[in-house]
């Protein structure tokens, strides 16, 4: 019996009715609060859902702020209901505004819960367009690249050529041989030659062309080792700017890619308006409720206590010297 109570002042609680009109009413009041408290925790946990998912996902807030964004949507989707239980008479006014409302609530959760059902449809398509964005992103930046690339090609060509005609000019002449000849006079005491002599040598020494053969061997590995870094350079932008892509997550870009996934099938169609339906469903359900249940002895309580103040307000205007305590 405690239990009972307890869990019907936290049905009051949570709804908004009063627990000693409610305690002294009948059977079918306290069921009707109980009622509305099942709806209201179905919607405030699905809300809870959606509100952290999104704070997580799009707003970058973390667990805790997820957290916080879940309990801020179930707060104002149990306002906004408890607005339609107590009500005790709602004009055509009143159900048009709330019918629009859960139309606009239906539509932003179907569309927050099919980025997270379809997902990895919305993954696939979007490796397949971020090539072509990663590409447009460092265009420019390729195009100059390619051009010192380009440039580094050229001398190569030059250089090569010239190295491969050094090396055949070195294998024809290793060396350069050089002849020249040496001679001796022997003099008497007068003056007068007496012997000469004549030798012929030969002086060896390395082609001079080896030094710039050499040096072309130097230059070529220096440009190739530009080259292989501008060509990595590339990759690395390429690569880094996929990965900014990939993690720069945006609602409009998510939103445009499902609905290429769900209109390019006619079972995405029919899973998105399934959501929909779903959730406008869960945000009429309290609705329905309360127009299709009868006036209970709470209301009933309700509007007794608006008459017996009434009365005593007209009773006051006609005698002023009347108090109310």
């Amino acid at each position: 019996m405690k239990v009972n109570h307890t869990y019907l002042k936290f049905c009051c609680l949570l709804t908004g009715l009063s627990y000693p009109l409610i305690r002294n009413s009948s059977e079918q009041s306290v069921k009707n609060a109980k009622k509305y408290t099942g709806a209201l925790l179905i919607i405030m946990l699905v809300w809870f859902f959606i509100g952290y998912c999104f704070a997580t996902r799009y707003l970058n807030m973390g667990e805790s702020g997820g957290i916080i964004g879940g309990l801020l949507m179930s707060f104002i989707i149990l306002q906004v209901e408890r607005i339609i239980i107590l009500s005790h008479h709602i004009k055509f006014g009143g159900y048009v505004f709330r019918i629009i409302l859960g139309l606009v609530m239906a539509l932003l959760g179907a569309m927050i819960m099919d980025q997270f059902t379809f997902k990895d449809d919305i993954e696939l398509r979007k490796s397949q367009v971020l090539s072509a964005r990663v590409e447009q992103a460092i265009k420019l930046s390729e195009i100059d690249i390619r051009h010192q690339v380009g440039e580094i090609d050229s001398t190569l060509a030059v250089a090569n050529k010239r190295l491969f005609s050094l090396s055949e000019e070195l294998q024809k002449r290793p060396v350069i041989v050089t002849n020249y000849t040496t001679g001796s006079v022997t003099r008497d005491s007068l003056g007068n030659q007496v012997n000469s002599t004549t030798q012929r040598n030969t002086a060896v020494a390395e082609n001079p062309l080896k030094i710039e053969f050499e040096f072309l061997q130097e230059q070529i590995a220096e440009l190739n080792k530009k080259k292989f870094e501008l060509t990595q350079s590339v990759t690395e932008l390429r690569a880094k700017k996929e990965q900014e892509l990939k993690e720069a997550t945006g609602l409009l870009d998510e939103l445009v890619l499902l609905k290429e996934v769900v209109a390019e099938s006619w079972v995405g169609m029919f899973v998105y308006g399934l959501f929909l339906f779903f959730f406008l469903s869960l945000e009429l359900f309290i609705l329905i409720m309360k127009m299709s249940d009868k006036e209970s002895d709470y209301d009933k309580l309700i509007a007794h206590q608006v008459d017996v103040r009434s009365e005593m307000l007209s009773q006051l205007k006609i005698n002023p010297e009347q108090r109310i305590y």
